[in-house]
């Protein structure tokens, strides 16, 4: 894995730059890895946690992708969101349960996620224009943290806790609208 973590590294760097290929790469290479890393992470009897852990962390990834240090492998920085995201599935979940699939009528009725197109924009637009911006701007545009900063008028620490903040409040408004329940 040493040649593989040295090409994921390499393509983070480029991403980190601005190359949008190289971090679409990247995040191809790293999410059978990240896999791997939440299995390792999960009890045996919660494999099906699997694919939820995974997604939250290379959101995770993708909105912190900033604080990485390019000096440092970034594969132990990856395991550690990983693990951290396999605890919060943990502790948001419970002791896992063996119930038929016939006892969830619901399942299928609707494969639409809430938060996406329309839904997330009218969730935006439920926040202060600030707010907004900050949740546009960093994670759906993918603008960096010191362009972001810099346009906002933000220290690189105020713009984090204003960023951290707003997907919080983004979180509980879509909550409200239709009843999602925010992964922590």
């Amino acid at each position: 894995m040493e040649q593989g973590g040295q090409e994921i590294d390499r393509l983070m760097r480029a991403g980190l730059s601005g190359d949008g290929a190289a971090y679409a790469r990247c995040l191809r290479l790293l999410a059978p890895v990240m896999r791997s890393m939440a299995r390792r992470s999960l009890p045996a009897d919660r494999a099906d946690l699997t694919e939820d852990v995974v997604q939250e962390a290379l959101l995770s990834l993708h909105l912190k992708r900033g604080s990485w240090d390019p000096g440092r492998p970034l594969l132990p920085w990856v395991r550690v969101i990983v693990r951290h995201k396999a605890i919060d599935a943990l502790r948001a979940r419970g002791p896992a349960m063996d119930e038929p699939l016939e006892a969830h009528h619901a399942i299928g009725a609707s494969d639409a996620d809430p938060l996406t197109g329309l839904h997330i924009e009218q969730a935006l637009a439920r926040l202060s224009v600030r707010d907004a911006a900050l949740v546009r701007g960093h994670a759906i545009d993918g603008v960096d943290s010191e362009a972001l900063s810099k346009q906002l008028g933000l220290s690189a620490g105020a713009l984090r806790v204003a960023l951290h903040r707003a997907l919080r409040r983004l979180a509980r408004v879509a909550q409200e609208d239709g009843g999602w329940t925010p992964k922590t």
